[in-house]
């Protein structure tokens, strides 16, 4: 197994539920001078920019599998450097697959987002729905999406593409919305957030490491682009609440404007349509109440 990204939230994840079922994985954890998260003994991270074509190339050479989670997760740090998002995204997607179909590796698992939507006819939304990316984040994985598309049909590669919602869990990054709740939940005195309105549908990360794994192992796939969430949106006031419901404490949540993304690239709701999910022969299992509470615990054990 070949894995990018594997010194990140989800990636490092994926790394040891790999290792856990006896796989050797070749991880390449980031680009030299990152920190990445913990990784089993039995994997040797590599460090190299996600274009270092002769490095790539190396790591394929073999692997029965690709999965590519590489590049940052930031969807408000996109703005300040979109640039460099569209570099690591989209022209680091291609140099992986270049390296993948000299290598001839049989399939090809990309995890892209469910910012790729947009904002959004239907909810919940589902696979066929129209792009409309608002971010550079979601701009570069857009197009990293169809590069993947046109190798599988060029040049005959199996390809997946999945579209993780908000995920969540031990280990998740302190900027995200929901890093953002539990730190202020923990140890300050008020939450305050840019806005309260907007629904998400937030997916447990074990959940969506599992529905990766399936994505790269089950052998006839009926569907190459897949949604990862529950199917259910919550608010993020609402998620506010029930941090403060689990932790115990009461605290004000107030919203901060300048927190917010820039003006009429705000997403409203955004929940996943699961039918291809259910045929990839993926659900979510763990239930955001208790998948919170898991979270809290480990959050609570940084301090």
């Amino acid at each position: 197994m070949f894995v990018t990204g594997a010194g990140g939230f989800i990636g490092s994840s994926v790394v040891r539920a790999l290792v856990s079922r006896g796989a050797t994985v070749r991880a390449l954890a980031g680009a030299p001078g990152q920190r990445p998260y913990e990784l089993p003994p039995e994997v040797a991270p590599v460090y190299a920019d996600i274009e270092d074509q002769e490095a790539l190339s190396r790591m394929a050479a073999d692997a029965s599998i690709a999965i590519h989670l590489a590049g940052p997760p930031s969807v408000a740090a996109s703005f300040q450097a979109p640039v460099e998002y569209a570099r690591v995204h989209t022209t680091g997607t291609v140099a992986m697959l270049e390296a993948c179909r000299a290598a001839r590796v049989p399939r090809f698992v990309y995890v892209s987002s469910a910012e790729v939507y947009g904002r959004v006819q239907t909810n919940p939304v589902s696979e066929d729905h129209p792009l409309q990316p608002r971010s550079p984040y979601a701009a570069s994985k857009a197009a990293a999406e169809q590069f993947v598309r046109a190798y599988g049909h060029s040049f005959g590669m199996e390809t997946v593409v999945l579209r993780p919602f908000s995920v969540y869990g031990p280990n998740l990054p302190l900027t995200s919305v929901t890093g953002t709740i539990l730190r202020q939940v923990l140890w300050e005195d008020k939450v305050v957030l840019g806005d309260l309105r907007p629904v998400r549908d937030y997916c447990f990360l074990n959940d969506v490491v599992e529905g990766i794994l399936l994505a790269a192992e089950v052998p006839c796939l009926s569907a190459t682009t897949v949604n990862l969430g529950t199917g259910l949106g919550t608010s993020v006031g609402d998620l506010a609440c029930l941090v403060l419901k689990l932790a115990g404490r009461q605290l004000p949540v107030r919203t901060d404007s300048s927190r917010r993304r820039p003006a009429g690239v705000d997403l409203d709701e955004l929940v996943a349509d699961r039918a291809c999910a259910a045929e990839l022969g993926w659900k979510p299992r763990v239930p955001l109440e208790v998948g919170l509470q898991q979270t809290l615990d480990w959050m609570a054990g940084q301090s």
